[in-house]
C-alpha cells in the first residue's frame, strides 16, 4: 500500500507543477523532468521514507529555480551551528556539549571527506547560484536524516566527525543527534537569540561582543545609531509586517531620527534578508531617493549577501536603480531574472510541502548573471566571526 502511496505522491507531484509553474522547462526538458519522475517511481520498492526525502528533493533541484524547492520535516537535527566561509565549513555554534568543537573545521562526515558531502547535498537543494548554496548547504549539514537518506551516515542518534581546530590539530568525535523539540529548547538558551530585556550578566556579555549584523536576529527591521562615526544602521531582515510596529510605523520614525539627527552615512543591511513583501519598504527607498543629504556617493550604502534573496533582491535592485547607493557584502542568494512569487501544496501522502514560482522578474538585460554583484565585494573570514568584527562596517568606518 504504501508504493501506491508513493506513487501517487510522486504522480501528483509532476501533474501539479507541470500545470501550476510559471514555466517548468525553462531549464529543464520536459523529457529529462519526466524520465526522472519515471526513475524515481521504478525505485520506490527499495527505498525508505528518508530515502524519498532526499529523492524527492532530487528531482525538484534538477528544475533549477531556487523557489520550486520542497520543504521537508526534519525531527533530528546536529547541536551544531555551520558556515561556510572561504576556506571551508566551520563550527560556529555549538548547542549542549562539544563546546571545544566551536571554531573548527569541518574534515569528514562518517569518514566521508566534506567535499564529497558536499557535493552530495548539491544535488538535491534547489539552488540558481553559489551563494544560494553556501548559504544553504550548512543548514542541510545539520539535518541529520538528509544525510541518512544520502547514506552519508548509517545512524540517525549517533556518528562520527572528523575537525581541524585553529591550531591545525585534528580530532574525531561522536556526535549525538537531538529531537527537534530539544534542539530548539537549546537555541532558545543562546545568547544571540535572546531579547536584551532577558539578558543575565553572562549573556549581555557575550551580546555586546557580537557585531551588529549578528544581533536581534528574531526582528524583521531594527535600528542603530553610531553616534561617533555618525552612521545610521538599519538593519533589515525580513520582508515582513510585524504586529508591535508596523513597517510603516518604524519607517515614519526612523524618518524621523534622520530629520533630526547629524546622519553622515547611511546603511541598509540586506545580508540576512530572504525576502516576503519587497513593496514594505517602497516609501523608505522613495524618502531615500528624495534625499539629496544621503542620496550620494560615499554616503548610502547597500549591504547585500548570500542570503539576500527574493523580494529583498528586489530591494537592493530598487536601492541600485534609482539611488546612489554603493553595493557592498558578496553576491546575493538571489539570481537577478528569476522566477518566483511561490505558491505552495502538499503532497496527498506523505503531506510534503512544495513551492513552485508562479511569475518571472526580468530585472537586468544580462541573463547571464547569476548574482547581483556588489561593488565593493568584503567577506566575512573566520578570525572576523570569532573576534566579533564585522568587515564591512570596519570598512565604511
Amino acid at each position: 500500500m504504501w508504493i501506491d502511496k508513493w506513487n501517487e505522491d510522486i504522480e501528483f507531484l509532476k501533474e501539479t507543477l507541470i500545470n501550476k509553474h510559471k514555466n517548468l522547462f525553462f531549464n529543464i526538458t520536459r523529457e529529462s523532468f519526466e524520465n526522472n519522475i519515471k526513475e524515481l517511481k521504478g525505485r520506490i520498492e527499495n527505498l525508505d521514507y528518508n530515502d524519498m526525502k532526499v529523492e524527492i528533493s532530487r528531482v525538484i533541484a534538477s528544475i533549477g529555480d531556487a523557489h520550486t524547492a520542497v520543504k521537508l520535516p526534519m525531527n533530528y537535527l546536529l547541536p551544531l551551528e555551520f558556515y561556510w566561509f572561504k576556506d571551508g565549513i566551520y563550527v560556529i555554534k555549538t548547542l549542549g556539549e562539544y563546546k571545544e568543537l566551536k571554531y573548527s573545521k569541518v574534515i569528514e562526515i562518517n569518514n566521508v571527506p566534506i567535499n564529497e558531502v558536499l557535493e552530495e547535498l548539491t544535488e538535491i537543494i534547489s539552488h540558481e547560484n553559489k551563494s544560494y548554496l553556501k548559504a544553504n548547504i550548512v543548514k542541510y549539514l545539520q539535518a541529520v536524516e538528509i544525510l541518512y537518506g544520502l547514506m552519508i551516515v548509517d545512524d540517525i542518534g549517533n556518528f562520527s566527525m572528523k575537525f581541524e581546530g585553529l591550531n591545525g590539530e585534528i580530532k574525531t568525535r561522536n556526535i549525538n543527534s537531538v529531537d527537534i523539540n530539544k534542539y530548539n529548547e537549546l537555541l532558545l538558551l543562546d545568547s544571540e537569540n535572546k531579547e536584551q530585556s532577558n539578558l543575565n550578566k553572562n549573556d549581555k556579555e557575550v551580546f555586546n561582543k557580537i557585531p551588529l549584523y549578528r544581533k536581534n536576529n528574531h526582528k524583521n527591521y531594527w535600528f542603530e545609531y553610531l553616534e561617533e562615526k555618525q552612521i545610521l544602521y538599519f538593519k533589515y531582515n525580513s520582508c515582513r509586517d510585524v504586529l508591535e510596529e508596523s513597517i510603516e510605523d518604524f519607517t515614519k520614525n526612523i524618518i524621523k531620527f534622520m530629520e533630526e539627527n547629524n546622519v553622515n552615512k547611511l546603511v541598509v543591511d540586506l545580508r540576512n534578508n530572504t525576502g516576503g513583501d519587497s513593496r514594505l519598504l517602497e516609501p523608505f527607498i522613495k524618502y531615500v531617493q528624495e534625499n539629496d543629504k544621503i542620496n550620494k556617493f560615499g554616503k548610502l550604502f547597500i549591504v547585500i549577501g548570500r542570503d539576500t534573496f527574493s523580494s529583498a533582491l528586489l530591494n537592493a535592485f530598487s536601492f541600485k536603480n534609482n539611488t546612489n547607493a554603493t553595493l557592498i557584502g558578496e553576491p546575493t542568494g538571489g539570481k537577478p531574472n528569476c522566477y518566483g512569487e511561490i505558491e505552495k501544496f502538499n503532497l496527498p501522502n506523505s503531506k510534503f510541502l512544495i513551492t513552485y514560482s508562479t511569475e518571472y522578474y526580468n530585472l537586468i538585460e544580462d541573463d547571464n548573471s547569476d548574482s547581483l554583484l556588489p561593488d565593493i565585494n568584503v567577506e566575512v573570514g573566520i578570525y572576523d566571526f570569532i573576534n566579533g568584527k564585522d568587515p564591512v562596517l570596519e570598512y565604511l568606518k
